[in-house]
């Protein structure tokens, strides 16, 4: 019988890894949870980043040696760089760019730290997230349609995003993480209701008219449909392509807005972009040089189009580096896929990079969409294809975290 008497400081060493794992997922639900524009940011400034001070070390320390991880931090140096070469150079900005790439190579470890101390719990801890964030979709849904035309105006969902087309990705990266889980435990009762989860999330993107989020979730489904076994493809794409069916055929309304929205002036930004971007085609204008495109009598501050801001901040040389990472994120993610015969992870990079044809302006940017829509799913792919060392993590707060699977 052990007559040790546990001390306060045991009682904080036990404590500490649930304490951070509650804030992770409070922070992943944290779009859903606040209104202001800055919330989440605060929150992980103010909670996630201090108690991922006593973690980081141990967890770069086992992922330094990944390809991913690598090319991660080479890209995120190579934009901060950039910075120095920004006109105008604006100290104080540069100073802020470099918090948030602190913070997200933080959120990286974090992501690891936890996925290797317990993952049942981290999934679980997901899996609570998903069906959170169904809530929110259906309460968004509910409360708008209450007070609009339902449904041809456009769905404003409650939270902290700015606009439909960040909650429709957030929402469908929701999606396919519960597709993920449902493809884990098949046979699960649970998988109705991530099952009902995806459905929601798809009429968040449509009621929204979200054009590249749900064709870029539904191509990502179907992508992951087939990717299942053969005996499996027809139990998951009969309910996917039913519900697609069922929203164009009963809610036409919501077709017609779209196409009298017609294509926008996306293309026209995008040559304008172009244009000036090729005056410094090899090393870019810099990080904090600031977008500024005149089209049909409106001034555009965004590229809304990820891989042409990258070729304005960062020329050739960034958008090389930044499709280095890409494929190595996508070959980790199809070497995951075949390893475990689950590629959601893949399917989620698919999705990434149809929607960042379109939208996410930059990526080392405060959280918004971008924090679930390209970092999560690089965070979650280092954790899943790392292994930790044999005595586990060191931190401050505790002597060994025993890996947990």
């Amino acid at each position: 019988m052990n007559n040790t008497k546990l001390t306060p400081s045991d009682y904080l060493r036990r404590a500490f890894p649930f304490l951070l794992l509650a804030a992770y997922g409070v922070f992943l639900c944290s779009y859903f949870i606040f209104n202001d524009y800055s919330a989440p940011y605060q929150f992980y400034a103010r909670v996630m980043f201090i108690l991922s001070l006593f973690v980081v070390v141990g967890s770069i320390k086992e992922v330094w040696k990944h390809k991913l991880f690598q090319t991660i931090v080479a890209y995120i140096l190579y934009l901060l760089l950039s910075g120095f070469w920004s006109d105008p150079l604006n100290w104080y900005r540069l100073g802020q760019k470099a918090t948030i790439a602190v913070n997200l190579i933080s959120f990286i470890a974090v992501t690891h730290f936890l996925v290797h101390w317990n993952r049942s719990f981290f999934e679980r801890t997901l899996q609570a997230c998903i069906l959170f964030a169904t809530f929110a979709a259906v309460i968004s849904i509910v409360v708008f349609y209450s007070n609009n035309s339902f449904p041809a105006m456009r769905l404003n969902p409650i939270g902290s995003l700015t606009n439909i087309n960040e909650f429709s990705n957030v929402y469908a990266i929701f999606a396919l993480l519960a597709a993920f889980f449902v493809m884990r435990f098949p046979g699960r009762k649970l998988n109705w209701v991530f099952i009902f989860s995806i459905g929601a999330f798809i009429c968040v993107a449509w009621f929204g008219q979200s054009r590249t989020a749900f064709t870029a979730m539904i191509i990502a489904l179907l992508t992951l449909v087939c990717l299942m076994q053969k005996n499996k493809r027809l139990l998951y794409l009969g309910p996917l392509v039913a519900l697609a069916g069922l929203l164009f055929m009963a809610f036409p309304e919501v077709l017609d807005q779209v196409f009298q929205r017609g294509r926008g002036l996306r293309p026209l930004i995008w040559t304008a972009i172009w244009d000036e971007a090729k005056a410094t085609p090899l090393l870019g204008r810099g990080l904090l040089s600031p977008v500024s495109v005149e089209v049909a009598g409106h001034v555009f501050e965004t590229a809304h189009n990820a891989f042409l801001q990258l070729f304005w901040q960062g020329g050739a040389v960034g958008v090389i580096i930044f499709l280095l990472l890409l494929v190595v994120a996508f070959h980790h993610a199809w070497a995951w896929g075949q390893q475990q015969g689950d590629f959601s992870i893949f399917c989620i990079l698919i999705f990434t990079v149809c929607t960042m044809m379109t939208g996410v302006d930059t990526l080392i940017e405060r959280p918004r969409d971008q924090w679930m829509l390209f970092w999560f799913p690089l965070a979650l792919l280092i954790s899943y294809r790392s292994k930790p060392s044999p005595s586990g993590f060191y931190n401050p707060l505790t002597t060994a975290v025993r890996t947990r699977t």
